[in-house]
C-alpha cells in the first residue's frame, strides 16, 4: 500500500518518503527532460486550471512513480504528469518554480538531513 498518493485520481503514489524526495531530485535536474507549468485551461473553456509535469525526454528513465502517471503530450511534449495537488506540494514547499530551471539549491535547503541522499539519487537518474 502507498504511504504518499497524490491526485484526484491517486496518480501519483509513493511507496515511502524516501521515494518522494527522490522525484524531487529527478524534476530539480536541469537537464531538459521535464518542466513544471500551470496550464490555465480554463481561458480555453474548459473546467479549470491543471498543475502539470511536461516530460520531454528520456521517458525509460522516469520512475514507476510517474511512469504511471503519464498521459498523452503534445507537440515536443512526449508525455504529461496531471497532478494539481503534487505540482502545489512542489511549489509551496520545496521551492520549485515554474518552467525548465530550477535552483537545485534552494530545493534542497527544503530536503529533510535524512532525506537528502534520497534527493541525491534522484538528480543522477
Amino acid at each position: 500500500m502507498p504511504l504518499i498518493e497524490l491526485g484526484r485520481k491517486r496518480q501519483i503514489k509513493f511507496d515511502s518518503y524516501n521515494d518522494f524526495f527522490e522525484s524531487l531530485g529527478f524534476l530539480s535536474k536541469n537537464d531538459g527532460t521535464t518542466s513544471v507549468h500551470w496550464e490555465h485551461n480554463e481561458d480555453q473553456g474548459a473546467w479549470g486550471s491543471e498543475g502539470r509535469i511536461h516530460c520531454y525526454k528520456n521517458l525509460s528513465r522516469f520512475p514507476s512513480y510517474f511512469r504511471n502517471a503519464f498521459t498523452i503530450g503534445t507537440g515536443n511534449i512526449k508525455k504529461r504528469i496531471n497532478c494539481n495537488e503534487y505540482v502545489r506540494r512542489i511549489s509551496v514547499n520545496h521551492n520549485f518554480v515554474l518552467g525548465r530551471v530550477q535552483n537545485i539549491a534552494l530545493i534542497r535547503a527544503t530536503i529533510p538531513n535524512q532525506y537528502q541522499n534520497d534527493f541525491d539519487r534522484g538528480l543522477n537518474l
